[in-house]
């Protein structure tokens, strides 16, 4: 544990006195003081919970809202080591001494980080005790006048966190359509999640730097560049908080995929994946509302999920292994580090081999791991990709990954305490 001096003064008769009965007691005055300290102290100030900045807050204005005295501001000051309690950040972490419990999460969101893609196996958290988060997809089109939604209700309900991603199509018709279609798209967003129930947190669309993402498929379609993505972003989220009850949801950005080189555009010439995902961030800094990252292995070895491995030039400035997640984290600009980030697909680039190998404990525990740290934006979720059997990553009938899973959630890993 990490030691701080703190010094006071005290008058010449009374540092004799202190001195001498440390000496008569055969006594170091240091261990003396240090003990009598924490016998004053007791327990105050082991109980806290964490609070992220937000525009417009003052240390007395987050004084008077957690404690009912603005004056407790020097509270927060002292236990924050805060030197000039007027600068204070957007996203910074404060810790709160002695304040009550938490304000409860509204349904549809779970303190867990477990979770999987695609609804199927979420009884196997339910069983655990530890009801995390499940992923739903939709295809959804770019008819402005198509009604039709779906209902997350029983998951909701059932205590879980839910996700839905709103994709236009899938392969060649485009995680969004082409742009001229973008206002139609947002129309049909704004419809779906109107008629929904359960949900109150949309991503639109996936990893827009993927050629297969492309409306009109990787060859010849259309590229979307982070302006094109945020154009799109802005309209859907306009139509999603302009519907009735929907005025607060969280509008979140498409993960982008690691690795990927596709998409080239002016200013990154290499089509870095990380330069992507900033340029896309800052042209939605005053809109975002949550941020959707994906991370990957590249093999099934649990040791190598701390690797510190980096890709070959001209990106050996990147994280090659499934660290790529701190890459994404680490180039979320600073005034955007107060909101909440998802993992939203998470696997080894390999399909699941039916085998527990304790990679996906090893996984959660590094996840864990960044979130213990309260410096960290924190992230609320990672989603094993896949559990149903759309494609070759599935994971449900693989007892293997499954008793792998159930072991990582015999561990109390949540993201809010």
């Amino acid at each position: 544990m990490a030691v701080r001096k703190i010094e006071t003064s005290v008058d010449e008769i009374l540092a004799r006195r202190l001195s001498a009965r440390a000496a008569d007691l055969g006594k170091d005055l240091d261990s003396v003081i240090q003990q009598e300290l924490a016998a004053w102290l007791g327990d105050w100030g082991l109980r806290f919970r964490a609070y992220i900045v937000q525009p417009g807050d003052t240390l007395s204005a987050i004084a008077a809202r957690f404690y009912g005295d603005r004056s407790k501001a020097a509270v927060i000051a002292a236990f924050n080591a805060i030197i000039n309690p007027n600068l204070i950040e957007v996203g910074q972490e404060l810790l709160l001494p002695e304040v009550g419990g938490q304000e409860p999460l509204p349904q549809g969101e779970s303190p867990f980080i477990f979770g999987l893609h695609d609804r199927g196996g979420e009884h196997y958290m339910d069983w655990a005790g530890r009801k995390g988060w499940v992923l739903c997809t939709e295809e959804l089109g770019a008819d402005p006048n198509d009604q039709s939604s779906k209902s997350y209700r029983d998951l909701a309900e059932g205590g879980y966190g839910v996700l839905v991603r709103l994709n236009h199509g899938y392969n060649e018709q485009g995680t969004l359509p082409v742009s001229s279609r973008y206002a139609n798209f947002a129309r049909r967003c704004g419809n779906f999640v109107a008629r929904s129930e359960g949900c109150h947190i949309w991503i639109i669309g996936n990893e827009p730097n993927l050629a297969v993402e492309r409306p009109g498929g990787p060859e010849n379609g259309e590229w979307i560049t982070p302006e094109k993505y945020a154009t799109a972003f802005r309209l859907c989220r306009q139509e999603i908080r302009s519907r009735p009850g929907h005025e607060r949801d969280q509008v979140v950005v498409a993960a982008v995929g690691p690795w990927n080189i596709q998409t080239s555009y002016p200013g990154n010439p290499s089509g870095d994946w990380i330069t992507y995902f900033e340029d896309m961030l800052k042209k939605l800094q005053d809109v975002c509302d949550g941020i959707a990252i994906h991370t990957y292995a590249r093999d099934p070895d649990p040791a190598n999920i701390v690797s510190e491995e980096r890709m070959d030039p001209p990106f050996d400035h990147r994280r090659k292994m499934f660290r790529t997640y701190i890459d994404f984290m680490q180039a979320i600009p600073q005034g955007m580090r107060h909101l909440p980030v998802y993992i939203t697909e998470a696997n080894q680039n390999a399909p699941w081999a039916d085998e527990n190998r304790g990679w996906i404990q090893e996984a959660y525990a590094e996840i864990n791991r960044w979130n213990a740290n309260p410096a960290h934006q924190k992230i609320r979720c990672m989603l094993l990709y896949r559990w149903g059997r759309y494609d070759q990553w599935a994971m449900e009938g693989k007892a293997g990954v499954i008793a792998d899973f159930r072991a990582a959630l015999q561990r109390d890993y949540r993201w809010r305490v």
